[in-house]
């Protein structure tokens, strides 16, 4: 084969032809192209990796308030707890928990209705009624992100000047049942994004709702199970369960322990007045108001009788509690309508002696001495 015929061959396969200076050119452009589209993919997955970390945070913080959410029964302490842990895992410059349910407001405003409480600095529990709830929080019960430099202030928020300038507004729902709203405010307006994912807030949202309900069904299993559904004083078994502790608490001391039945004795037309509820709840209301709040227990024991527990008190001293229960109750009739009905009572003491060998024998006594009353005065005692 002559020279100028191996010329025109085509080249053996895997050898490599030289590119000419225009192919030199392209090629440098895509590697250039290659090198960039390179940079950019590594700038985003070190985004991506570090919203993956901070995802892994926002998660933690979230199991570490959801574990707080579920070891807590009493609905005052899981409150109280719950702000704390969100302001120190979230850094929040403003934490306002909103209430609207009628039975947390009840629990938690009773005294100051109407009225703010402040937690800690800058966190607050506010009361709201179910209206203006949901006024705020809008018709999809959904949360909120806002911003004053994207989308301002939701509708009935008032502005929060250099403490608020963005903030994430979570409803607290079970259902269509709205039991409040949890309100993040921070003074950084870039803080909370209108734009950013809200499913991790709405589950919490979600989850302190169930955790609220959840306080608030076992308290009140557990008023029924130590408390006088009528009077709302400690019940027959709680207060004779109470007596218990204090008389081996007494026992073990040497300190003085009485007891006092309290009897009530009222005149009605059971014509006009269906039952004498009303009147043993005003009874009640009574007794509590003559008593110390602290270092006595008082519980219905009968169908017109209250025991009184004087932990501390000798014979005498509880001897000089009874005219004044007597006395208040006498000047102060139950009315109704344009009718006053008149309430007298008999009461019995029982002090802790050498001879008390059981709580029963204290309470024994003070019938034994109601029952002497009554043989001596008549059914009203006094």
């Amino acid at each position: 084969m002559s020279k100028r015929s191996r010329e025109k061959e085509p080249p053996e396969p895997g050898v490599t032809v030289p590119a000419s200076c225009s192919g030199t050119a392209s090629g440098g452009r895509h590697v250039q192209r290659l090198r960039e589209e390179n940079e950019a993919l590594r700038k985003e997955l070190v985004e991506v990796l570090a919203n993956a970390l901070e995802n892994e945070k926002i998660w933690r913080h979230f199991a570490a308030v959801e574990r707080i959410l579920f070891r807590t029964r009493e609905l005052d302490r899981l409150i109280e707890e719950l702000l704390r842990e969100i302001k120190d895992r979230f850094q929040t410059g403003l934490l306002v928990l909103f209430l609207s349910h009628p039975e947390a407001l009840e629990r938690l405003f009773q005294s100051e209705p109407g009225t703010s409480r402040e937690i800690d600095s800058k966190t607050w529990i506010s009361p709201l009624d179910g209206e203006s709830g949901h006024a705020l929080i809008g018709p999809g019960l959904k949360p909120v992100l806002f911003s004053t430099e994207r989308n301002g202030y939701p509708p009935m928020l008032s502005e929060g000047g250099q403490t608020l300038r963005s903030g994430a507004l979570i409803p607290l729902k079970i259902g269509d049942i709205l039991f409040g709203a949890l309100l993040l405010g921070s003074p950084d307006p870039g803080r909370y994004n209108p734009e950013d994912g809200t499913d991790l807030l709405e589950q919490l949202g979600i989850n302190i709702a169930l955790s609220m309900e959840n306080c608030l069904t076992y308290e009140k299993v557990r008023e029924f199970a130590v408390k006088d559904q009528l009077t709302g004083l400690f019940n027959f078994f709680q207060i004779h369960t109470i007596l218990e502790k204090e008389f081996r608490k007494a026992r073990r001391s040497g300190s003085a322990l009485s007891v006092l039945i309290v009897d009530l004795n009222f005149v009605h037309d059971w014509d006009e007045f269906e039952s004498g509820t009303e009147i043993l709840k005003h009874a009640a209301r009574l007794l509590e108001a003559i008593l110390p709040k602290e270092g006595c227990f008082m519980g219905r024991y009968g169908s017109n009788e209250f025991l009184i527990i004087l932990p501390g008190f000798p014979e005498e001293e509880a001897r000089e509690v009874m005219p004044y229960i007597s006395s208040t109750m006498r000047k102060s009739p139950y009315r109704v309508s344009n009718t006053a009905i008149l309430i007298t009572t008999a009461i019995g003491v029982g002090a802790l002696n050498e001879r008390a060998t059981a709580a029963q024998d204290l309470v024994d006594a003070a019938y034994a001495e109601l029952c002497a009353v009554k043989l001596r005065h008549g059914p009203k005692g006094e």
